[in-house]
């Protein structure tokens, strides 16, 4: 089976989209399934990625790409399924999404967002389009960004297709500790939508009260990471604090082997594969309720969900003094392997692929049940 996934961000961008989208067509290749990327992201072409837009005016990666020449590349390159991947501004994406009538191709739309704070401005557009009839099937990353979709779409069923992940991968053997002090960790862009902010404020209370009881590390970059390492600096926390940059998932693991907890402050985390990868390491992970991460995370099991900021730093505050409840959850975590894996992403991509073709009346044959063409 080809599939074309339209994505308007991709690599050699990061992000979160840009990645999961690579890793997606990765496995779906060694699935056997053939597999084409096609993105408005500048960037070297190839047999596989198509880039479209050069020439149209836009921002960033973003362009308005007209129809005809989306569909021309699906013809060209004979698709046989359309997989699009939108976040909050995604206009190829959507214009994927809206071509999935009149090209007659099976079409899923996946987004990888969360709507809640902009659901009524994109039930606007979504009725602009007429979105919620056009026949393809919807499907967002947790069953929180789940229900924002289909609230913005009137009610439109919407599947969870979460993120992957190989859990044995992020599985690695925890090393002696130097002088046995907790270590906190982070990963996230540093973007205001992330809240980096909100758990450097929760550190410095930490400080206040628990003293050099602890220590943080927190990873990624953003335009927000210069003014962060003047505040750490600021605040006398340049021994017990550490800002690394970026990343890469080598160094990720090995940080995450050393870890004691895992914390991802955003209450808008529509899925949170850095704190999924945290919990596949064995880490416990704290994190807001009503996030992507409550789907893999378990209030008590695998972590801890709370509601504010407040209990975010009283949570924290209560494990340092009561070790023995993280070690009992990393424990669990380390001894039972988290549900959402590559195999079950996969299985649950290929339902879609097969719903979508009987929208438009094909047989659920095994060129759309998942078996390689």
């Amino acid at each position: 089976m080809r599939i074309a996934h339209v994505t308007d961000v991709y690599l050699p961008r990061l992000g979160g989209v840009e990645l999961q989208v690579h890793d997606l067509v990765t496995r779906q290749r060694a699935a056997g399934h053939d597999t084409l990327v096609i993105t408005t992201t500048p960037g070297p072409s190839g047999r596989r990625v198509v880039r479209l837009g050069d020439d149209l005016l836009g921002a960033g990666p973003y362009r308005v790409l007209p129809g005809r020449s989306l569909v021309d590349v699906l013809r060209v390159y004979g698709v046989d399924v359309v997989h699009a991947h939108v976040s909050a501004l995604s206009p190829m994406a959507w214009t994927a999404g809206g071509l999935a009538a009149s090209s007659g191709r099976p079409t899923v739309v996946s987004v990888h967002s969360m709507w809640h704070g902009m659901v009524r401005l994109v039930r606007g557009y979504a009725r602009l389009r007429s979105a919620a009839t056009w026949p393809v099937m919807w499907a967002a990353v947790s069953n929180a960004a789940a229900a924002a979709v289909s609230e913005a779409l009137d009610g439109t069923p919407v599947t969870v297709l979460p993120n992957g992940i190989d859990p044995a991968e992020w599985r690695l053997p925890t090393p002696p500790r130097a002088g046995g002090v907790p270590t906190i960790v982070s990963v996230m862009r540093m973007v205001r939508r992330k809240r980096p902010r909100a758990l450097l404020g929760a550190v410095r209370a930490l400080r206040a009260t628990h003293g050099r009881r602890f220590r943080a590390v927190l990873v990624g970059d953003g335009p927000l990471l210069p003014g962060l390492r003047r505040e750490v600096t600021d605040a006398g926390l340049g021994d017990q604090v550490r800002l690394t940059g970026a990343l890469d998932r080598d160094a990720i693991r090995r940080l995450l082997a050393t870890a004691d907890l895992y914390v991802a402050p955003a209450p808008r985390e529509s899925f949170g594969i850095a704190a999924l990868e945290a919990r596949s390491a064995g880490v416990p992970v704290l994190a807001r309720a009503g996030s992507g991460v409550a789907d893999f995370v378990r209030h008590g099991t695998e972590g801890w969900l709370v509601g504010s900021d407040e209990e975010l730093y009283a949570t924290i505050a209560a494990l340092l003094d009561d070790p023995g409840r993280l070690a009992a959850v990393a424990a669990h975590n380390r001894a039972v392997a988290p549900r959402v894996h590559w195999e079950a992403v996969l299985d649950t991509a290929d339902a879609l692929y097969a719903a979508a073709g009987l929208r438009h009346g094909v047989a659920p044959d095994r060129r759309l049940l998942g078996s390689p063409a």
